[in-house]
Parts: C-alpha cells; sequence; structure tokens
C-alpha cells in the first residue's frame, strides 16, 4: 500500500463526498464522536463536509486526503486560530482513518503531511483533542506530541456517555 496525501478544495471534496462522509460514520460505529451528534446518517456525514468544504481557505483552512491509488482511506483538516493574538497556531481537527485500514500508517502519512502544510504556513504551534484512553489518544505520543492535559465530560460519544478528552500540542 502507498498512501498519497493531497489538499482538496472545494470541488475535490464534493467529488469525494461519499468516501468522506464514510470515514465519518466508520469513526461513530468505532465510538469516535469528531464534534458531531448521533446517530450520525450518511446526509448528516455529507453535510459535515459540505460545511468543511464551504470554510476551505487557503492558509487558513485546509482538508488534507489520503489516497491509496485513486482510493480515499483518511483525511484530517487544520484551522488556522482567527485570535489576532493567535495566527502562529492552528487546531488539527478530524483524524479520520476508513476502518478497514487502520494500522496501516494512514494515520501517520496524515499527521506528518499535516505538520508539514502548517510549517509551510509558518505556524508555530498545533494542537488538537481526542477521548481519552482510545487508538487516536495514544497515536499522538508515538508522533511526538505532548500531552497538555485531560478535561473530564468534554464530549458526548455516539453513545450518549461522556468522554473525558486528552489535549496535545506540538511546537513547531
Amino acid at each position: 500500500m502507498t498512501i498519497r496525501v493531497d489538499e482538496l478544495n472545494g470541488a475535490a471534496v464534493q467529488s469525494h463526498l461519499d468516501a468522506l462522509a464514510q470515514l465519518l460514520l466508520d469513526a461513530h460505529a468505532s465510538g469516535m464522536a469528531l464534534c458531531l451528534a448521533a446517530p450520525l446518517s450518511r446526509d448528516g456525514a455529507r453535510a459535515a463536509y459540505n460545511t468543511a468544504a464551504e470554510r476551505l481557505t487557503p492558509g487558513e483552512r485546509l482538508l488534507l486526503a489520503a489516497f491509496d491509488g485513486d482510493e480515499l482511506v483518511g483525511a484530517v483538516q487544520l484551522d488556522r486560530a482567527e485570535a489576532g493574538n493567535g495566527r502562529h497556531r492552528a487546531e488539527v481537527r478530524r483524524l479520520v482513518v476508513r476502518a478497514d485500514r487502520r494500522g496501516a500508517g494512514v494515520g501517520r502519512a496524515l499527521m506528518e503531511a499535516i505538520v508539514e502544510a502548517a510549517r509551510g504556513l509558518g505556524l508555530r504551534l498545533l494542537w488538537l483533542s481526542t477521548h481519552e484512553g482510545t487508538d487516536a489518544d495514544r497515536i499522538y505520543g508515538r508522533l511526538g506530541w505532548s500531552r497538555a492535559g485531560v478535561i473530564p465530560d468534554y464530549a458526548e460519544l455516539p453513545t450518549g456517555e461522556l468522554a473525558a478528552n486528552a489535549f496535545y500540542f506540538l511546537r513547531l
């Protein structure tokens, strides 16, 4: 498997909308909320990426997608801070990998690509959050990110339970 990571513009998001939506549905099925309330329908997942596509702005909001050949197998977003005193930082959001491709290096490739994109934008700090105790929680430390702490009852899981979120940062 050779993974290629490409930045998607709004038109490219539209052309891959079903595959992107499936990533969110897979994530919900495995217990990851990704800021989306349950139950998540295919239309709801498509709407989430339609909203993301509308907000894409070069240098401000990016969406990267991982491809194995022509098949979209993962995605991640970068949102630069809007605050005047925070333009040096951005949030990494919605790292998602298709269920049948998890553990094969797709997430690592996406995270490495988003870090390089951030460096190219002159950013100096990235941050993200994830549900505590999950596979996603464990990967960030292995990728060199520092854990800042945990906030209890931060997010509602697709099951309706409240989950603690771990917050990570990476200085560039």
